[in-house]
Order: structure tokens, then C-alpha cells, then sequence
């Protein structure tokens, strides 16, 4: 007996045996899911043309973590870096950081795990300042001495501007400019559907009504899209919904006089959202849920409201198809009013290649996207700095979205215990992707256009040849 006991292997050791072994093939599932988030080559170097924008570009020195900026020749400008990185071999599993600071200002620049290549970062706030030296310390990250490319912008002036922000769903808005529209009072937040659709929120409200549990939803979402702007403090009268329904846009655009129901509800009654507008501008609004009808509502705002900026979902970056042809509709109606003055200011919610974009915290700088293909057209970039402040306003408009929040079921504690067990998990994973996130941000991101020039059938097709 003594012998058998000798050789047989001690069963605290094979537990722990067994503990580590889970332990590693946990950390490198961990691993491999966060960088399975990128759907493209993180070694490959972003492939931004700046030939055809209005661009001032000056090559700089960058020696030992320090760059020294030239004196600028504006007051008001958008600044970005052209740098080569190479992440750390812990950069591969951990965000790889950027931290860029002078004197008492700092921005916190976050790169995709296990990049190498070429990269831009937004140095925005460094410019103007008379201080003009700028130090880089990095966390899994590596910076060689080299040289850089300076880019900068002359911003457009919003003093006495009139902007119109065009949300293709309630919190689009809040999402990708609530800082810019909370900036610029005379701004009008136009939302083009009512959110009837999306995720299967309240099912354990209204159990197997599937139709009244949407009609709830397309209801409380439109109220979100008319109240939520007066905490940027837009009147109620600048917030309009046109009431068409969620998801249905390309197929409206295929076939211009099809009348298009709601996905859930089956409803073509484009009154059933429309109806809780209190805004005179809904007094303008006719037609029925089709193409058609949509073009002619947006043709009667812009030219009720005449906006000089209009803010609206880039094409080529923003996947979602009501996106697309929010901007799409804009332009067959700006054609046909014949408008050429004044610019476009196009953003993106949900980006083509990666819906982890912007990377990184809250609180944090936008850089510019991941891209890797030729024909990417603006005319200028604009990076709309947001204080501490307006962040936490932007924070607490987000919360006030429906859709944005933990769905009701949170209300039971076996289903809460399951939404945390979840969120936990993709925190782990690095699969964390809600707005919070994403778009509570020390700037907001948009891509210039001036509206003549979509006019050239050239830029037509590259702002919208991804739909």
C-alpha cells in the first residue's frame, strides 16, 4: 500500500495542475478576443490623402519623446500627426497608449492592439499655445526618433451660423455633435426616424405583443429625439422627427414611390411617430413613408431653415444603412433647391471596419479612423474640442436616450444579475462597445465638405460609393 501511495500522483497537485492549465487557456482566449475585435490589418498603415484638402503640412522632427511645434498662422485650428508606432509584444493584449502633454495639458491617444504602421494623432489642443514644446510618453507602445507630418486646418467659423444636425435615429445626434449643438445655439436637430426598430428591448414588458411593444418603443424614442436636444440647450421649437420608420430607408431609396411600413409594427401611417412633434416646423410636413416624401420634407427644411452647416452621417465610414441615406436624401434634396453655399460636417456612429472605433476610455481624444483604401474626400477635418463640462452634459443626454440605457428587464434581479455577468465579461474581453464609451469624448470628429463640391460627380461617388 505504501508503495502505491508512493507513485500515485498527490491530488492537491493535480488541482492545481488543472487550475493553471484553465488559468493560461483563459488568458489566451482573452487574448485572441481582443484582438479579434479588428476586422482588418492592424500592421497596416492608415492611407489618408491629404493632396486635394486645404491642408498646411510641415515635416517635423521627433527626438527622444519631444516634438516642437511651429508658430501657427491661425487662432482656430484642427491639428493631427502623421507618426509611425509599433506596439510592445504586451501591446498585442493590452491597449497600446499615447500620452501627449504640455505644460498643464495632456490627451490620452489610444492605438489598436498589436499595431505597427502609420497613424494620426489629434493634437488639437497644443496649438496656439505658447508653449510649443510637446513630450510623448508611451504604455506598450513604441515611438522611434523620426520624422512626422504636421496637418493643419483652418476651422470654419459657427459665429452667427445657422446648424442643422440631421440624426438619422434618436441619439445620433447626441452621439456624433451634442457638444457642437450645445455650443452653437442656433442649431436645429432634425431626426429623420423614430427608432421603431433595433435591439428587443421591453419583451418582458408586453410578454408576446411584439407590436405594441414597438409602437412603445418608436414612441419613447421620438420623445427622446424632440427633449433630449433642450439639455444642450436647443429650444423645442429647432427639434423636429419626421417620423419614417427605422431601417427602412434603402429600401424606400430603391423603389422612390413605394410606400415603406414600419419592420415590427407593420404600420405605413407616417403620422403614428409624427403626430407627437410640437415644434410649428411639423406644420411643413407632408407625404406618406416613401423616398420621395422624404427628399421633399428635407427640401421644405432647408429651405425654411437655411442652414450654413450641415451636420450628417458620412457614407463611406458608417455602415448602418439609415445612415447612408440620411446623407444620400440630404443631397437629392440640396440639388434640387440648387444649394451650393455652406459646408457639410459628415461624422460617424458606426464605422465600417471596426465598430470598436473611437478606441480607448471616455474622457479621451478621437483620432483620426482606421482606412486603408484611396478615394476618401474632404476638404478640411474639424476636431470639436469638448470641456470637462460639456462632456458630462453629453454624458447625462446619452442617459437620457432609452435606447441607450440597460434595458427594463434590469428590474428583475435574476435578469440584472445576468446584464452585469455580461457587461463584466465583455469588459474582460475588450468587447465593450456602448456609447459611454465611445462617444463621452474630449472632442467630436467631423470630416468637411464644402456642399459645391458635390456637385462633381467625382466627389459625389467617393463620399457615397460605399451604399
Amino acid at each position: 500500500m505504501n508503495l502505491v501511495n508512493k507513485y500515485r500522483p498527490s491530488y492537491k497537485k493535480t488541482l492545481i495542475l488543472l487550475f493553471l492549465a484553465m488559468a493560461f487557456f483563459c488568458v489566451l482566449f482573452i487574448i485572441y478576443s481582443r484582438k479579434s475585435i479588428y476586422h482588418y490589418n492592424t500592421n497596416a498603415d492608415y492611407a489618408y490623402d491629404f493632396t486635394n484638402s486645404t491642408a498646411i503640412k510641415t515635416e517635423l522632427t521627433l527626438k527622444d519623446g519631444i516634438l516642437t511645434l511651429p508658430e501657427s498662422q491661425a487662432l482656430n485650428e484642427t491639428a493631427f500627426i502623421k507618426i509611425e508606432v509599433n506596439t510592445s509584444f504586451l501591446g498585442n493584449y493590452f491597449q497600446p497608449i499615447i500620452t501627449i502633454s504640455s505644460d498643464d495639458t495632456t490627451s490620452t491617444q489610444y492605438i489598436e492592439h498589436g499595431a505597427k504602421g502609420i497613424r494620426y494623432l489629434n493634437i488639437s489642443d497644443f496649438i496656439n499655445r505658447e508653449n510649443r514644446e510637446l513630450t510623448f510618453t508611451t504604455d506598450k507602445i513604441n515611438l522611434k526618433d523620426q520624422t512626422v507630418v504636421l496637418y493643419e486646418f483652418q476651422n470654419l467659423s459657427f459665429e452667427n451660423a445657422t446648424i442643422l444636425v440631421l440624426a438619422p435615429h434618436p441619439d445620433d445626434a447626441e452621439i456624433a455633435a451634442f457638444g457642437l449643438y450645445a455650443k452653437n445655439k442656433h442649431s436645429f436637430v432634425i431626426t429623420i426616424t423614430s427608432g421603431d426598430a433595433g435591439p428587443d428591448t421591453y419583451d418582458e414588458i408586453f410578454k408576446q405583443d411584439t407590436v405594441k411593444q414597438y409602437l412603445e418603443k418608436g414612441k419613447l424614442r421620438t420623445l427622446n429625439s424632440i427633449t433630449v436636444p433642450l439639455l444642450g440647450g436647443i429650444p423645442y421649437e429647432n427639434s423636429l422627427n419626421l417620423g419614417f420608420f427605422d431601417s427602412t430607408l434603402r429600401r424606400m431609396h430603391e423603389n422612390d414611390t413605394l410606400v415603406v411600413p414600419s419592420v415590427f409594427t407593420k404600420t405605413s401611417d407616417i403620422n403614428t411617430y409624427r403626430k407627437l412633434n410640437v415644434s410649428k416646423l411639423k406644420n411643413g410636413l407632408t407625404g406618406v413613408s416613401n423616398w420621395k416624401s422624404l427628399v421633399q420634407n428635407l427640401k421644405f427644411l432647408l429651405d425654411t431653415i437655411k442652414p450654413d452647416v450641415i451636420v450628417s452621417p458620412y457614407p463611406l465610414i458608417d455602415y448602418h444603412p439609415d445612415h447612408k441615406y440620411t446623407t444620400i436624401a440630404l443631397i437629392e434634396a440640396l440639388k434640387a433647391l440648387n444649394i451650393r453655399k455652406g459646408n457639410l460636417l459628415l461624422y460617424t456612429n458606426h464605422h465600417t471596419v471596426c465598430e470598436y472605433y473611437p478606441f480607448g476610455e471616455t474622457g479621451n481624444a478621437v483620432t483620426l479612423p482606421p482606412y486603408f483604401k484611396d478615394g476618401f474626400y474632404f476638404s478640411s477635418l474639424y476636431s470639436n474640442s469638448l470641456s470637462n463640462s460639456l462632456q458630462q452634459d453629453k454624458l447625462f443626454a446619452l442617459e437620457a436616450q432609452n435606447d441607450l440605457r440597460l434595458d427594463t428587464e434590469w428590474r428583475f434581479s435574476t435578469k440584472l444579475i445576468k446584464t452585469t455577468t455580461v457587461d463584466i465579461v465583455k469588459n474582460i474581453l475588450g468587447r465593450k462597445k456602448d456609447y459611454f464609451k465611445r462617444a463621452v469624448r474630449s472632442n467630436e470628429l467631423f470630416f468637411v465638405v464644402p456642399i459645391d463640391k458635390l456637385y462633381s460627380e467625382d466627389v459625389y461617388k467617393k463620399i457615397t460609393k460605399a451604399y
